[in-house]
């Protein structure tokens, strides 16, 4: 008489395991990953809503704010991921993020930068607040083996260019 097989055997089952466990085990770093980069892209809307401040600013006076206050950001916001306000350099318009919190290891206690810039390269950084804006470099001081916490713009020194 003729046997039908029904169902799955041991093996297979097995296998099929082996294989989730090992997509499952690729899958959860790089989602943590991510959710880290999501958390620090929060504290960089922060950085470009005080670059059009201190765009306009610069425009509007020929000079340097003096303070992120100033420029129309203001220095006490804090996020869940920001522990400290902006700060904005009053000789140069650099806009610095307050230290980055509870996201990853690489990424706590480091900051964002971004730097007018008077190239289209994004490599030099504006001298005289006369100069006009060409563009923003974007940059962090974190270790280069922790970019991969940041947005891919600022995953790089400051005035690393494009």
């Amino acid at each position: 008489m003729k046997s039908l097989q029904r169902g799955f055997t041991l093996i297979e089952l097995m296998i099929v395991v082996a294989i989730i466990g090992i997509l499952a085990a690729v899958a959860l770093p790089a989602y943590q990953d991510y959710t880290a980069r999501s958390k620090v892209t929060e504290v960089m809307l922060q950085l470009d809503a005080c670059k059009n401040g201190v765009s306009e600013f610069i425009q509007a006076n020929s000079q340097f704010p003096a303070d992120a206050d100033a420029a129309g950001c203001s220095s006490k916001v804090t996020t869940k991921y920001m522990a400290a306000g902006l700060a904005v350099d009053s000789a140069t318009g650099k806009i610095t993020s307050g230290a980055i919190q509870s996201v990853a290891t690489g990424a706590d206690t480091k900051v964002l930068i971004l730097q007018p810039t008077t190239d289209a390269a994004r490599t030099k950084a504006m001298a005289a607040a006369t100069d006009a804006i060409q563009g923003w470099s974007c940059g962090t001081d974190a270790a280069t083996t922790d970019y991969k916490f940041f947005p891919a713009p600022c995953r790089q020194k400051v005035l690393g260019g494009l």
